[in-house]
């Protein structure tokens, strides 16, 4: 099918992803520029039924040429209805609720300084799996007050073989009911499976696999089946998962001009 436009709002300075909370209710976007997250209320037609509440940023990291303000990045939802972002600007993990068309700031976690985190994942465990960016890792976070605090209780490599130094994390997915995540790195140019122990507690990378192409921005995981976006290739390449977790190439890429998303439609 064809998309049709039903409204427009403005966004903040190069907003980078839009989520949408489970009720339907509201669009969340992140400027990665301003640093802003904006909650944009929704009709029942899914347009736009009135302006945007809006949360500022604060706070930097050491990295001068990524660090030097906040970068909104990305928004999950956690069960209890709370907000999730990540900052790779200020390397922070900050929670929302929505009160009343407000966007409340309820809590900040800090993670280890110059990581900056970009995606997170929201395991049905309870915990909280986030790739950073600029340290090639993951960290888990484990709920402290609801999702308002979270602590960190684990670390480990992104990548199951060097990750390299120019290497950038990007995307972060479930698989198989939680049972492994998949994530891509870009320079590197991998996807790499990690088995979850103790019910989402700690992360083990498992494989690393060929993305299919450069720059593999985005994934998603659908079943037996991986898609991947390689941004700088101008490719989607599509993977079986095999019962040890291990996506396996499946016919040849497609090729997509510049893709940094992959949703189901």
């Amino acid at each position: 099918g064809r998309l049709r436009e039903i409204g427009r709002r403005p966004a903040g300075a190069l907003p980078c992803h839009l989520s949408v909370t489970p009720d339907g209710g509201r669009l969340v976007a992140a400027d990665y520029g301003s640093g802003t997250v904006r909650a944009y209320p929704l009709a029942g037609d899914g347009g736009f039924a009135g302006d945007a509440a809006v949360a500022e940023g604060h706070g930097a990291g050491p990295r001068a040429d990524r660090q030097e303000g906040p970068h909104a990045h990305m928004s999950a939802h956690a069960p209890d209805g709370t907000v999730l972002t990540t900052d790779l600007g200020a390397d922070l993990v900050r929670s929302f609720r929505i009160e009343g068309g407000a966007l409340r700031l309820a809590g900040e976690t800090p993670l280890p300084a110059g990581y900056g985190p970009r995606h997170l994942a929201v395991h049905p465990g309870g915990y909280v799996h986030v790739l950073t960016e600029l340290a090639a890792a993951v960290l888990v976070l484990r709920p402290v007050d609801g999702y308002t605090r979270l602590e960190v209780v684990a670390e480990s490599p992104a990548t199951a073989g060097p990750a390299g130094g120019t290497a950038q994390g990007a995307a972060i997915k479930l698989g198989d009911g939680g049972r492994y995540v998949y994530t891509s790195m870009r320079g590197t140019d991998v996807v790499t499976a990690h088995r979850v122990l103790d019910g989402g507690a700690a992360l083990a990378p498992v494989a690393d696999v060929p993305s299919g192409g450069h720059w593999p921005r985005d994934l998603h995981v659908d079943g037996e089946w991986m898609h991947v976006a390689n941004e700088r290739g101008g490719t989607i390449a599509t993977f079986r998962i095999g019962g040890d977790g291990v996506p396996a190439p499946a016919g040849t890429p497609l090729a997509v001009p510049s893709p940094v998303c992959v949703i189901p439609a």
